[in-house]
């Protein structure tokens, strides 16, 4: 039990850092903002929307424990002390976020693709002023999908060792505010190799030509493999959120909107099929 419990204690320890990470980045957005700031009520509504998100993100590493318990182990071994020098750890750890990235551009994509779950993932993009407070704004329902697409997976497959678990948690949660950030920042043609925030920013972008673009958490590569990639112009900071919704502005119109969705969809399709009678 205390090895299943290993990676939810993880998890708390994380808060520090995760605070540390809002502060780092909405410092940087002070001195060189991609467009205007976010208001101070918006900022309070996404970090309280994020509350919620982290307490499920903790049943997700719990199952993920749970999975690399019963295995014993994952299939390709990462573990530091298996791994020859330094460059042997800085490529298996490549290794093990190019995979990462693999299954969560799927699962992304998914999410866009698919009715049901764009109703969860939605609440992510309506966020009219996309910043670092954007990075954990998601529905809580959304981390409970990732549990099949993409912990499971990387429990079969990887082993790590505490100390590489422990660095790739502390980056996977740095860039995500990183590429969430209000910062003007254009990586040219480095762009094509690391998703930064203008790169991103497309992705959260309300214009037609960018939908469905950029899905990548780190890599553009699967992007680029998969035919979603949009490379941005230079000074390209589009506005974001979805035209025609208007934000939620409440916790609980956040925790409600997928079922809303759901119900509203099903009584389009019962009005339907009264037509159809």
């Amino acid at each position: 039990m205390n090895e299943l419990m290993k990676p939810l204690t993880a998890l708390l320890a994380s808060i520090p850092v995760l605070i540390l990470w809002y502060a780092v980045f909405a410092a940087l957005e002070r001195l060189s903002p991609a467009v205007a700031h976010k208001p101070l009520r918006r900022w309070v509504f996404n970090i309280a929307t994020a509350v919620f998100y982290m307490l499920i993100g903790g049943v997700a590493a719990v199952i993920g424990g749970m999975v690399k318990a019963a295995l014993h182990g994952g299939l390709i071994d990462l573990r530091i002390r298996n791994t020859t020098g330094i460059l042997g750890g800085v490529a298996a750890t490549l290794l093990f976020f190019l995979i990462f990235d693999f299954f969560y551009y799927w699962w992304h994509r998914t999410q866009h693709k698919l009715p049901a779950l764009w109703a969860i993932h939605k609440l992510h993009h309506l966020d009219e002023g996309v910043n670092v407070s954007t990075n954990l704004r998601h529905h809580w329902l959304e981390e409970l999908g990732r549990i099949p697409f993409i912990v499971i997976p990387m429990a079969i497959l990887f082993d790590l060792s505490p100390q590489a678990g422990g660095a790739i948690g502390f980056v996977v949660s740095a860039w995500g505010f990183f590429f969430h950030s209000n910062l003007r920042l254009n990586l040219g043609p480095f762009s094509w190799i690391l998703s930064a925030p203008q790169v991103h920013r497309i992705h959260h972008s309300r214009l037609t030509e960018h939908f469905d673009r950029n899905f990548a958490a780190f890599f553009p590569i699967w992007d680029v493999i998969f035919g979603s990639y949009f490379h941005p112009r230079r000074g390209e900071f589009p506005p974001t959120g979805i035209a025609g919704e208007p934000d939620v502005t409440t916790v609980l119109d956040g925790a409600l909107l997928p079922f809303r969705t759901w119900r509203q969809a099903l009584r389009a399709r019962s009005a339907r099929a009264s037509l159809l009678r």
